[in-house]
Formats: structure tokens, sequence, C-alpha cells
């Protein structure tokens, strides 16, 4: 009877080593989605632009502002269909591939700017897809390209992979006609 307590806590202890080694939660090391973009010229081959580039995110969304009255009242009011920009790559040289979030609107803008002589504008419409990973790990975002547009500067972009989500794969391909030097 005396060892007793001195079994049970044994029992105890390796009870709880063996249930937390079950616990191995392994979450991913990126829960974002990421929308990987490459530039390539008309042959299929990857081309940079020769000006660092900026590449920033663009969404239309409704924003509630707070405004101070004379009297010192504050009131609020809602600016519909305000345009929000956000620099996600700023001034990169050598920039022939490029990740970038999308946003959880159902549409994120990106404007590729060639440092402040032109700008390309690309549009996807996507399908946001929640995904529940674990309570561990928490959700992601996943989303499904349904539509892409873009400017006059891009001659096409090909929808490589329609599904966005944390594995890094290329998503789509943008071309450009690039005169052949010799």
């Amino acid at each position: 009877m005396k060892r007793l307590p001195i079994i049970f806590i044994t029992i105890t202890l390796l009870a709880t080593l063996i249930l937390n080694s079950c616990e191995g939660e392994s979450c991913p090391p990126n829960a974002m989605a990421y929308a990987k973009f490459t530039m390539v010229n008309q042959h299929g081959t990857a081309v940079a632009p020769t000006v660092p580039t900026s590449i920033i995110g663009q969404i239309t969304t409704d924003v509630t502002v707070y405004d101070t009255l004379e009297n010192g009242e504050i009131i609020e009011r809602i600016v519909k269909d305000s345009v929000i920009n956000d620099t996600l790559i700023n001034k990169e040289s050598n920039l022939s591939t490029f990740k970038v979030p999308l946003s959880y609107d159902d549409q994120t803008t990106f404007i590729i700017n060639y440092n402040g002589e032109q700008q390309d504008y690309i549009t996807i419409k996507h399908r946001n897809i929640p995904y529940f990973m674990s309570v561990d790990c928490g959700t992601m975002m996943f989303h499904e390209a349904t539509e892409v547009t873009h400017s006059n500067g891009i001659d096409s972009i090909v929808t490589i992979n329609a599904n966005i989500d944390n594995y890094e794969k290329e998503n789509f391909r943008i071309y450009f006609t690039v005169s052949d030097t010799q």
C-alpha cells in the first residue's frame, strides 16, 4: 500500500507525456494565401522591368469617418465606395515574379507602378474560401480567381492556377511585348 501513491504518480506522468506527444500539431509556416505572378515576354521567358517597380494593392470599401464639430461634438458618417491604397512592394529592382495577398472582398486591384512613369492595372475577381485548419492553427482564407482584367500596357494575363492558397505556386503569368535585341 505504501507504493500505491508512487505507482499512481508514475502512471499519471507517463500518461501525460504520451498524450502530449500525440498533440504534435504541425501548423503551416505560412497561413496567408498569396497570389504569385510571373512577368514574361511574348516568348514566355521571364523579364523584369528596367526601373524600380512598386506593387500597390487597391480596394474599394465603405469607411467610417468621425468629424469634430465646432462645438466639440463628434459625429460619425460613412463614406461609401472609398478607394484605399496600400504599397505591398516598394521600388523593387529586377522584379520578374512577385507574391501579393488578395483582399477579403470579392475583388482586388493591383497597380504596377514603374518608377512613377507608367502604371498598369490588374483586377482579380475572386471567391473567398475560408479554411479551418485546427483550434491550434486557426483559420486561413483561400481564394479562387474567377476573372482577371488588365490595363492596355499588359498584352495578356494567363491564369495558370486559379486556386490561390498557401502553397506558393504560380497563379498568373503576365505577358508583355518586349523588343528582341540582337
